[in-house]
Order: C-alpha cells, then sequence, then structure tokens
C-alpha cells in the first residue's frame, strides 16, 4: 500500500513500489480508490484529464500513466534491470505526463497538451521531493520527462543526437529509449512497437564515436587501459582505437562480464598483431 507523505516510511515505500511492483497501477488505483490520491496534487490531476482519442484511445491521463507504469515495469524484467534501474524507470513513467493537466487545452475539436514536457518538470521535482526520492533519482527523471517526446521530432544529425545526450545528463539513452517504448505501449488498442523514428534516432546514437556516448553505470566499459597495459601494450595513441572498438563490442553484446572481456581483446589484439 502506497502511503501518505507525512507517513515516516514514506521514502522506503514509494522506492519499494517502484522498484519492485510487477503491476505498479495496482497500488495507484488502491490510492486513487481510498481518497488519499488527493495528498498528491500532481497526481490527483491526472484522473478526467482527456487526450485525443485519435492518439490515446485507451482514455485519459490517468489511464494512460497506469498503463505505463505497469508497461515500465515488465520491460525492466525484460530486460533483467536491477532495483536501483527499474525504480528510475517506473518513476519516470508515473511522472512523464504531469504537464498534461495544465496544459491540456481543445484545439480546432482536438485535445492537445502544447509544451506539456517541459511543463512536467517542475511538477515531477515536486511530486518527487513530495514522496522522499532522493536527488541521485530526481536528477535522472527530470531529463527524461523533458526528452519523452523527442523521437517526433527527431533530429539526427550528429551535432543534434550529441546535444540531446547532452541534455539527457546524467540519464542515458537506454534509460529514455525504455520510457519510449513504455509510453508507446501505453496506448490500447495502439500497437506498442517502436517506431522507425525511434529506431533511427537509435541508430545513430550508436553510430556516434563512443568517446561521444555517455558511458552510464549501467553499462561502464569493461576493457580498460590498465587492462592493456597488463597485456604487455605500451600507452599509445592506439589505445583509444582499441578501447573503442572494445566498447562498441560490448554495448553490441559481445561480451557481458570481466572474462569474456578479456577474452575479447586478446583476441582482438591478436589479430591486429597478424594484420600489421
Amino acid at each position: 500500500m502506497l502511503v501518505l507523505p507525512q507517513d515516516p516510511n514514506v521514502r522506503e515505500c514509494w522506492q519499494s513500489w517502484a522498484a519492485n511492483s510487477l503491476q505498479p497501477s495496482l497500488a495507484l488505483h488502491a490510492l486513487a480508490e481510498s481518497g488519499k490520491l488527493m495528498a498528491f496534487p500532481e497526481l490527483a490531476a491526472l484522473p478526467g484529464t482527456p487526450q485525443d482519442p485519435e492518439w490515446h484511445p485507451e482514455g485519459d491521463v490517468w489511464i494512460h500513466t497506469l498503463l505505463v507504469c505497469d508497461q515500465a515495469a515488465l520491460i525492466a524484467q525484460r530486460d533483467g534491470l536491477d532495483a536501483r534501474e527499474t525504480g528510475i524507470l517506473v518513476f519516470a513513467a508515473l511522472c512523464h505526463d504531469l504537464g498534461k493537466p495544465g496544459t491540456t487545452v481543445l484545439q480546432s475539436g482536438r485535445w492537445r497538451s502544447p509544451m506539456h514536457a517541459q511543463t512536467g518538470i517542475p511538477i515531477s521535482v515536486s511530486f518527487l521531493q513530495r514522496i522522499g526520492a532522493g536527488s541521485d533519482i530526481i536528477d535522472i527523471v527530470k531529463p527524461l520527462v523533458a526528452e519523452h517526446l523527442v523521437h517526433t521530432q527527431p533530429a539526427t544529425s550528429t551535432a543534434a543526437v550529441r546535444r540531446l545526450l547532452k541534455r539527457l545528463e546524467p540519464a542515458s539513452f537506454s534509460q529514455l529509449i525504455r520510457l519510449i517504448e513504455a509510453d508507446l505501449r501505453g496506448r490500447p488498442p495502439l500497437a506498442g512497437t517502436l517506431p522507425e523514428s525511434v529506431l533511427r534516432l537509435h541508430r545513430r546514437v550508436q553510430e556516434l564515436p563512443v568517446y561521444a556516448m555517455r558511458r552510464t553505470p549501467e553499462s561502464p566499459p569493461l576493457v580498460l587501459g590498465r587492462h592493456l597495459v597488463e597485456l604487455g601494450h605500451t600507452p599509445g595513441p592506439a589505445f583509444r582505437e582499441i578501447l573503442d572498438q572494445c566498447y562498441q563490442a560490448q554495448l553490441a553484446g559481445a561480451f557481458s562480464d570481466q572474462p569474456g572481456a578479456m577474452e575479447f581483446v586478446r583476441k582482438l589484439l591478436q589479430g591486429s598483431s597478424r594484420t600489421s
């Protein structure tokens, strides 16, 4: 059961909800049915906020948010995320449309919510502080909320993608992709598959040199310069190229632990020596 802000266990309760719930919407439903949702004005504003039925046939913003939270939990389970990463994703899902109640208007017979992503940033901060979330969570959720619609009008030049990665810090692009996927999957009966715009943006990020990509705690490089030194190689200009190749291979799934990383780099160095 989710507790009210004045409860001394509010932080632990909400963090456990975000990190461990298989179906987060159940606790949110209970909060609303008990009348306690009013203790969280950021959430209480969501029920009854309309959405355009063409893009959101599932219903109002509250219904959409519940669905997105459930999808976030499923994606976290599918991808094997740890408790911290799962909690971040579910909190981002809960907060991603908090800006809609204050921005939703009827324009030319259609419901629209212009600038709701940016509007939702301070509202998300207010809510997360209310439930006792720490700055380590808030600082990551903020840019995820701000950028969750970037795929609708993606700029895919190298400079634009680098600017996006910079705006995301300290969040990662993989965290953003998961939030976008959860958002799209939370609109039944519409298909929840990632559209070409998202896939194209993903490809552009992957094409960037490794040094331009943020190396987040979820995917730190397993091959470091000291490992090359341990294998008998002298530091020099070629180190960066080798380390970049190894990290690209790691991101592609060629290895996922230290033994696998060392086996990969040994083979890579052996191949380089044979062709040099």
